[in-house]
């Protein structure tokens, strides 16, 4: 079942797929050609008509492309609603049929099988119930994988093809459209169902059927409208914003925002799994919806299990947050910054941001996605779900770390909710103005009063640089490989927005850079943490790695890979190259074809295995 990867998002695999003699691009619109002689319109990659050979009591059906067949042939399911048992058949070439939910038995019997399509045959009723759809779709996948297609039939509606894409569906069809449009319906990939006398009467679409005089049928109006919001989804894809796109259409529809509930819950290790670790850009987090998006769980949970204060930084300092990102370049932390300048023993001050959804940032990690990159509506009023990720953060670092007095900089009023972990805090700010003149003074008089008497750091302001790059590290792989790479001799080298870890010879052993916020290793860097099996991806030993690392070519890969991850390619537990992975682990595999790993740095052919080999 070998699927072609160019881009993924959410349970969305932008690409082509086969089954049987069929191929297509993923995800793709089944046009509904009855009577058979009906044109494919534009945007819609197949078709699907019933066949003639259908005995009492079964379905024929044939998927065709412009080129090529598939039929398929299945039993009606009696009654055609989400009951227990469920069933599980063969349905045609590398095809097979399910109605959910499926028992053990089932599930095993059609993974078994390695299928290339698979058809939920009960999705319009499931889709309609809206947790078993979802449940439906996790056990599936967690059953088959990701290679299989999924066609989740009766389900799309153009303000319903963005979320049914994220969750997994490569394959709908326009016979949804059918019903409202005999209706007088008028479908709106932005509002939804509509009347048709009413929104015709401006032009909101610039389809043929709408621009006809007078306006054609709204059947056709649907499925322009479908058509350009898979192009929409494609596109969204290809840039990473299929989620948002998926919040910005829940409005149309309660049942989208009960889904998405469901899917946030129930695929989030699905959804995680496809999450990347880097970015670009800044991102509106604006529903409450968006605070539950994997990376921001992701963050919070790796800053609780990964993350330790840098063992020199003896006084928190709470800072609320900015919309400038990252906050130190704003203008609020400029004048903080401003404010301390001169004050002895600095660097033992740790800054920590205060902010929904994240809960809490420290300094070292204001690089990182998504503290980067996010953007929120503020207005100063906090739910208890946002309280609780700030209250937690703060809890871990005042637990984990060795600071001897908190100053939190921020509205009594407005942060009084952590009132019980800063009991013992110096609440420096009178007022709601942090970058008022008072305030700033304020400020630096708790500041300076915390570090009255703080004996200089061993090291001096470059170990508390060593040990915050640590942290990130940590953060990025894990504590057990960061103490590795970290471990003397162990010396940085570079500028603020761009550090060399080096091993004190000059062999350079990590590099970090401020847009990516994460290390990039070298062969000597991860030859030090190769013992860790920190993500670790396996080559196959008949892949000559001149080039980049595609699918057919890894045995396995380590389940935590995520894409933008710095990776180890290894063979029989030797290190053989270093590079960035393109799709995650659970992916790497599974698919047959696509990208895996940008390979940056080879061990030299002739030394591998070597204690100290030459990258090339």
């Amino acid at each position: 079942m070998p699927r072609a990867v160019e881009a993924l998002d959410g349970l969305a695999l932008l690409g082509s797929a086969r089954a049987g003699a069929l191929s297509f691009p993923t995800p793709s619109l089944l046009f509904p050609r009855f009577p058979a002689e009906s044109p494919r319109p534009d945007g819609f990659a197949l078709s699907v008509e019933a066949a003639a050979t259908a005995t009492s009591g079964r379905r024929a059906l044939v998927l065709a492309s412009a080129t090529e067949r598939l039929p398929l042939e299945f039993t009606v399911p009696t009654p055609e609603v989400s009951g227990v048992p469920g069933a599980a058949e063969p349905a045609g070439p590398e095809t097979w049929f399910v109605h959910a939910p499926l028992g053990a038995e089932d599930l095993a019997r059609v993974a078994a099988a390695r299928p290339s399509l698979v058809v939920l045959g009960n999705a319009r009723v499931l889709l309609s119930e809206g947790e078993p759809f979802v449940r439906a779709l996790a056990e599936l996948r967690r059953a088959l994988g990701p290679g299989p297609v999924l066609w989740a039939p009766g389900t799309a509606l153009p303000h319903r093809l963005a979320l049914l894409a994220y969750l997994g569906c490569d394959l709908v069809d326009a016979t949804a459209l059918l019903g409202p449009a005999s209706d007088g319906v008028y479908l709106d990939p932005q509002l939804g169902p509509l009347e048709a006398g009413v929104a015709r009467r401006e032009p909101l679409c610039a389809c043929g059927s709408c621009r006809a005089d007078p306006p054609g049928p709204l059947l056709d109006h649907a499925m322009a409208a479908l058509a350009a919001e898979l192009g929409r989804v494609r596109m969204a894809i290809r840039a990473g914003r299929l989620r948002e796109l998926v919040e910005a259409r829940l409005t149309a529809e309660p049942l989208l925002a009960e889904l998405l509930r469901y899917a946030d819950r129930l695929l989030y290790e699905r959804l995680e799994e496809r999450a990347p670790v880097v970015s670009e850009g800044i991102r509106g987090y604006v529903l409450r919806e968006a605070t539950r998006r994997p990376e921001v769980r992701r963050f919070r949970e790796r800053l609780l299990d990964r993350y330790r204060p840098p063992a020199s930084k003896s006084v928190l300092l709470l800072l609320p947050c900015s919309r400038t990102k990252p906050y130190r370049n704003s203008r609020s932390h400029r004048r903080f910054q401003k404010a301390l300048e001169g004050v002895a023993g600095l660097e033992r001050v740790h800054v920590v941001s205060l902010t929904s959804p994240l809960g809490a940032v420290p300094r070292e990690l204001e690089d990182t996605y998504p503290a980067r990159h996010y953007d929120i509506p503020v207005t100063g009023e906090w739910d208890e779900d946002e309280r609780a990720a700030v209250r937690t953060a703060v809890h871990h670092l005042r637990a984990s770390g060795r600071y001897t007095s908190v100053i939190a900089h921020v509205d009594r009023a407005e942060y009084g909710f952590l009132g019980p972990e800063l009991a013992d805090a110096v609440w420096s700010l009178e007022g709601d103005r942090p970058t008022a003149s008072a305030a700033l003074a304020g400020l630096r008089e708790a500041v300076t009063a915390a570090l009255a008497g703080s004996p200089p750091i061993p090291g001096g302001p470059l170990t508390v640089v060593r040990e915050s790059l640590a942290e990130v590290a940590a953060f990025q792989f894990g504590r057990a490989a960061a103490e590795r790479l970290f471990a003397p001799p162990a010396r940085l080298a570079g500028r603020p927005w761009f550090q060399r870890l080096t091993d004190g010879n000059g062999t350079d052993l990590a590099t970090w850079r401020e847009p990516r916020g994460l290390f990039q290793l070298t062969v000597p860097g991860a030859l030090r943490m190769l013992a860790a099996h920190p993500l670790e991806v396996e080559v196959d030993r008949r892949v000559d790695l001149r080039g980049d690392l595609f699918d057919p070519g890894v045995v396995r890969a380590d389940p935590l890979v995520r894409v933008g991850d710095a990776v180890l390619l290894v063979r029989a537990g030797t290190l053989v190259a270093v590079g960035e992975a393109e799709m995650p682990g659970p992916l790497m595999g599974q698919l047959g074809r696509g990208l895996a790993v940008t390979v940056r740095h080879r061990v030299a052919s002739q030394l591998v295995g070597v204690a100290s080999p030459t990258a090339t």
